[in-house]
């Protein structure tokens, strides 16, 4: 290392000490709506969007069903029993009480509740009166490499937003009635559980029960810097009571229409472009839950189903079962699966886990029949106490056309008043050993934040490489790569404040990074959020 190596790394950390950490929030709420097991499966664009509500919150009194749906935040069921409960008792006015609705419970208001808004307009039996309110957000991001620019503007049933970033960005104009909507621009499609009609992002794996059967919420816009598996063109949907339709179109061509019925226990529909059909449905009772979709693509069919259900007083299961041949995939090779999980809970919630089994036959026809990967994922988290949380995964994949892959970490976390403390010890074989180590601590008094985190690592090569999360500023997500031998170090801080009406968040994150095969490398990332 050189001489300004030392005095960049000194830089960081002086800078984090006066720092004022983001939040888990999002990231949490995240694993929650996905089923995912960690930071390390997810990428920027649905924390993206999940941000988004941060800043304009999805309003449980005032919203339609349609649009408590399209935000992926509620289940069917949520958004039934809520009608329920306003038609009897009025407005929900409290988180407490947002709790005892059916079908959320505790936990859910608790990750939920910072992208909820319980603002209330009327009284017990009284109908909802249309409010007009006018609300702009705001995003400058700056980094080394590039400058992203983020723009947002509501009043009532309209809205409009850009993202921009280099060469890229998205943008969507909407209009939103009672029974529907009108949108021009970037949007996603998410029908059924992924098989046809499905954009931007997908868990990679099976990580817990709860990630067997997805939430489809039809046709939502984007507002992400680089709009990566998007559409853009024009979309329109409208409901009546429980059945609903809509039409999609973007500019390379597709074209497509759903149907479909969403009832208070499940929901099911036809959806249909130029080279596919879709029929897919979900149903749940007494805690068992039926889910699966069938598929015409191009030159054939596909299929997926499966169960999640309660296995006694504190374990839940989940079973799924896959078949889709190489005509439908559009590779040289399908995909016929079976997949069975089971999750355990203490009655008083402090310790959780969960063990997946994924085993698919992948066959190439004429060359490979017998190809084929297994993968298992062990989870395991105990809240030893009000201050220490202990968390431990092993992930084990065996694939018969190449190296295995064993990855084992395990993080040990303390809490205390505006303090938090973590670290990690994760070891991967695959062709070789690797090893990465992490320190981090973190600040959060009233006001800011902020977080230092040292990163040891020794990996003999990209096949045996370690992802690691790294906390960033709202609606970016950071999971660097690593091998080769060196270390890193992070630091990351924050301070929020009001001028006037407006919310301002002001973001700073530096590292470095050294390698013994390389020189090093600097990052520099500001961000800048104002919301009136």
């Amino acid at each position: 290392m050189n001489a300004e190596s030392y005095v960049l790394l000194a830089l960081l950390f002086l800078a984090a000490v006066p720092a004022v950490a983001q939040s888990d929030e999002t990231v949490r709420a995240v694993l929650y709506l996905t089923g995912a097991d960690s930071p390390e499966e997810l990428d920027d664009r649905l924390l993206e969007e999940l941000e988004s509500f941060r800043s304009r919150p999805l309003e449980v009194n005032r919203a339609s069903r349609t649009r408590m749906l399209e935000s992926g935040l509620l289940s069917p069921y949520q958004i039934a029993s809520l009608a329920d409960y306003r038609s009897l008792s009025g407005d929900v006015l409290s988180l407490e009480e947002l709790a005892l609705v059916d079908g959320f419970g505790k936990e859910a208001v608790a990750i939920l509740g910072p992208f909820l808004s319980l603002a209330s307009s009327r009284k017990p039996g009284e109908a909802v009166k249309d409010t007009v309110t006018v609300a702009q957000s705001a995003v400058v991001r700056a980094t080394l490499k590039d400058v992203g620019a983020k723009y947002r503007l509501s009043a009532g049933r309209f809205e409009a937003a850009g993202a921009w970033r280099g060469n890229g960005g998205t943008f969507y104009a909407i209009y939103r009635t009672r029974r529907g909507k009108i949108l021009v621009g970037n949007f996603n499609t998410r029908y059924g559980q992924g098989l046809a009609f499905w954009s931007a992002f997908q868990l990679s794996g099976l990580q817990t029960p709860e990630a067997f059967s997805k939430r489809a919420n039809g046709i939502t816009p984007s507002w992400s810097f680089s709009g990566t598996g998007t559409l853009r063109g024009a979309a329109w949907d409208f409901s009546a009571g429980p059945w609903q339709v809509a039409l999609f179109g973007s500019l390379d061509g597709a074209l497509g229409a759903h149907a479909g019925w969403l009832g208070r226990h499940g929901q099911a529909g036809l959806t249909a472009s130029r080279d596919r059909v879709s029929l897919d449905g979900k149903y749940a009772v007494r805690g068992v839950e039926l889910f699966g979709e069938a598929v015409w693509k191009g030159k054939g069919p596909g299929a997926l189903g499966g169960v999640r259900f309660p296995a006694g007083e504190r374990f839940r299961g989940a079973v799924q079962l896959r078949g889709l041949p190489s005509t439908f995939t559009g590779r040289k090779y399908g995909e016929y699966a079976l997949a069975a999980g089971l999750g355990y809970r203490s009655d008083d919630r402090s310790l959780t886990g969960s063990w997946t089994e994924d085993l698919a036959l992948l066959p190439i026809p004429g060359q490979d029949p017998r190809r084929m990967q297994v993968k298992s994922i062990l989870t395991v988290s105990w809240t030893v106490s009000e201050n220490w949380l202990l968390e431990s995964r092993l992930t084990s994949r065996y694939r018969s056309y190449e190296d295995g892959r064993t990855d084992l970490r395990a993080d040990a976390t303390w809490t205390r008043d505006v303090w938090t403390v973590k670290g990690r010890m994760n070891g991967l074989y695959s062709g070789g050993f690797g090893a990465l180590t992490y320190l981090e601590g973190g600040w959060k008094p009233p006001g800011g934040f902020g977080w230092l985190r040292l990163t040891l690592f020794s990996i003999p090569s990209w096949q045996a490489r370690i992802y690691a999360y790294e906390r960033d500023a709202p609606g970016n997500f950071t999971a660097p790569a690593y091998y080769g031998t060196g270390f890193s170090v992070m630091a990351y801080g924050g301070w929020k404040f009001r001028l006037g009406k407006t919310r301002v968040k002001l973001y700073l994150r530096g590292s470095y990074l050294w390698k013994k095969e390389k020189p090093g490398q600097a990052g520099l990332k500001f961000q800048l959020v104002a919301d009136r």
